[in-house]
C-alpha cells in the first residue's frame, strides 16, 4: 500500500471542534499525519507531534529556500503548502505521497477515495488547500518553484504578507497543474463538501454541489455521511471524504461521544433515534445568523 503523509503546520489556538478532526483522523490509521505546532496535540500511533513556533519555522522556511520570506501571521503559512515536500524534505522521506490539510473538517475514510488505482495513475490528487497530495518525487516536490507566464510565482507569492491563494486554485499551484499537466491531477470536488462561509444564513451550503438542500452530516462507524434533499425534494445519504466548515465559528458542542454523532449547520451532537423527514428538514433550514 502506498504511504501518506500530511503536513500539518499550526500555530494559535485549536479550533472547538479539533476533537471531532483528531478522532476522524484517528480512524484513518493508514494515512500520517505530522504536526510542526505550538499546541498542546496528544500523539497517536499515526498521529505525530514536532513541537515549534511560527518564528522558528520562518527561519526553516527561509533557509530552505534560500530567500527571505514574509510570515507575518500562522494563516499566511497557507501560501507555503505546496512547498512543504521540498521545505520537510527530511520528514516526507520514505513516503510514497505528501500532503496538507485543515483541521477545520471531518474526514470520512480516506483510502476509500484515494485508492491504489488513483494513487498510481495521478501525480497531484486534490488540488485543494482543505487536502491535497503530491507524489514524492523531484518534479512535484519542486513543482512550486516552476514559472509560467501569466501566473504568480513562488518568490512573489512568498514575499507578500497577504495571502495569495498559492496553494491551490485561482491561479495557485493546482491551476498550473490543471493547465499544463491536466492528465496527472485527479479531481474529487463531487466527493467532498467544502461548506461555504455565508454572512447572513447559517445552513450548511456546499460550494460545488449547491444543488443540496436541507444538509446535515452523520459521523458513524469510522464513516461521514453527508445527508440532504435534491431538487425534487429526494432524500439522499451518501458517504463523503470530508466536510470542510470554512472557519466557521460559534459551534455549540452537545456530546463527547467522537464516535457517532451528528452535525447540523450549529451543533455537534448525539445522534437522534430517527431522523426523520421533517426533523432533517428542521435542522438543514436556512437561518438568519451573523457568522463572520
Amino acid at each position: 500500500m502506498s504511504s501518506i503523509l500530511i503536513f500539518i503546520p499550526y500555530f494559535g489556538t485549536l479550533p472547538e471542534v479539533f476533537p471531532f478532526w483528531y478522532n476522524s483522523a484517528l480512524n484513518n490509521p493508514d494515512v500520517d499525519f505530522l504536526f510542526i505546532t505550538d499546541c498542546d496535540i496528544k500523539e497517536a500511533p499515526n498521529i505525530k507531534v514536532r513541537k515549534s513556533t511560527l518564528e522558528k519555522e520562518k527561519v526553516r522556511f527561509e533557509k530552505a529556500l534560500g530567500m527571505e520570506i514574509c510570515l507575518p501571521n500562522a494563516y499566511k503559512l497557507c501560501d507555503f503548502k505546496a512547498a512543504y515536500g521540498f521545505i520537510y524534505a527530511d520528514e516526507r522521506e520514505g513516503y510514497d505521497f505528501w500532503g496538507f490539510g485543515d483541521i477545520d473538517l471531518v474526514y470520512g475514510r480516506i483510502r476509500d477515495y484515494f485508492t491504489e488505482d488513483v494513487l498510481a495513475r495521478y501525480d497531484m490528487i486534490s488540488g485543494w488547500g482543505h487536502l491535497t497530495l503530491y507524489r514524492n518525487c523531484e518534479f512535484c516536490n519542486t513543482f512550486f518553484m516552476r514559472h509560467h507566464e501569466g501566473f504568480l510565482t513562488f518568490e512573489e507569492a512568498f514575499s507578500k504578507p497577504e495571502n495569495c491563494c498559492f496553494d491551490e486554485y485561482f491561479g495557485g499551484c493546482s491551476t498550473v497543474w490543471d493547465t499544463f499537466y491536466p492528465e496527472r491531477v485527479f479531481h474529487c470536488e463531487s466527493s467532498i463538501d467544502d461548506i461555504r462561509i455565508q454572512s447572513r444564513c447559517s445552513h450548511f451550503r456546499c460550494e460545488f454541489n449547491q444543488e443540496r438542500n436541507c444538509m446535515t452530516f452523520m459521523y458513524k462507524d469510522r464513516n461521514l455521511y453527508r445527508i440532504y434533499y435534491d431538487s425534487k425534494y429526494r432524500r439522499h445519504v451518501e458517504p463523503t471524504l470530508y466536510a470542510h466548515f470554512q472557519k466557521r465559528h460559534n459551534w455549540t458542542i452537545k456530546t463527547e461521544d467522537y464516535s457517532c454523532y451528528i452535525i447540523y449547520p450549529d451543533v455537534f451532537r448525539k445522534p437522534f433515534r430517527f431522523l426523520q423527514r421533517i426533523k432533517l428538514t428542521w435542522l438543514g433550514r436556512s437561518r438568519t445568523a451573523h457568522l463572520i
